[in-house]
């Protein structure tokens, strides 16, 4: 296991909760697993004045929320199969520092944070601090070569093999975000341009009144 421990790695989501389930019974449904930290039911919606259906719940460590991934998803509660997942690293851990781009060292947080997605086996700290020190493209290629070996049966390969492919799937959801968000703003801009034009155009063509009234 990697030797820091990032808290977003301790907290999952657990969705698909039913309406009526009480913040007791998902806890002991979660405490199932292991003892709980805390844990966030999200707050009732107003326009149905239900519950939302999902919370977030902190675990002791990291290892004890992968085995809720493995045991917590697909448990019945009041009629209803809970989801379970990993909560997402904070945005701004994608935004700034380590792993802003192809060059730069991927970090130490997000070397963790794929580390607690590993469910093969125990990610080495040495692993995880080797791919912390790598940058996106080295990740790539490393994946590459391990691939080409899996077939050897290396003890341990499997696991840092799926760490390095973790961080490959964060690579590209931040740059999915980051080209979302580039999309949105270019429409944004064009819609405003557009606006704009209409304004202007609306005002020639009322200007004749204008200037009757005027007179």
């Amino acid at each position: 296991m990697a030797d820091v421990n990032c808290r977003c790695s301790r907290v999952v989501y657990v969705g698909n909760i039913g309406f009526h389930a009480t913040e007791a019974e998902l806890r002991d449904a979660c405490e199932l697993i292991g003892p709980v930290r805390s844990l966030r039911l999200a707050a009732l919606d107003p326009a149905t004045n239900k519950r939302k259906g999902y919370a977030f719940v902190e675990y002791a460590d990291d290892e004890t929320a992968r085995s809720a991934l493995r045991n917590l998803h697909g448990h019945l509660l009041r009629g209803r199969e809970l989801r379970v997942g990993l909560a997402a690293r904070p945005s701004s851990r994608r935004r700034g520092g380590g792993g802003g781009g192809d060059r730069e060292p991927v970090g130490m947080e997000d070397a963790v944070h794929a580390a607690s997605l590993v469910v093969s086996g125990r990610p080495l700290a040495s692993v995880t601090r080797y791919l912390a020190a790598r940058s996106r493209q080295e990740v790539r290629e490393m994946v590459a070569a391990l691939e080409a070996t899996e077939q050897l049966k290396i003890p341990g390969l499997g696991t840092a093999l799926e760490q390095a492919q973790r961080l490959l799937e964060m690579f590209a959801a931040d740059e999915g975000e980051v080209a979302r968000k580039k999309l949105k703003r270019a429409s944004d801009e064009e819609h405003a341009k557009q606006s704009k034009v209409v304004g202007v155009q609306g005002f020639f063509t009322h200007r004749p009144l204008l200037l009757i009234y005027s007179r």
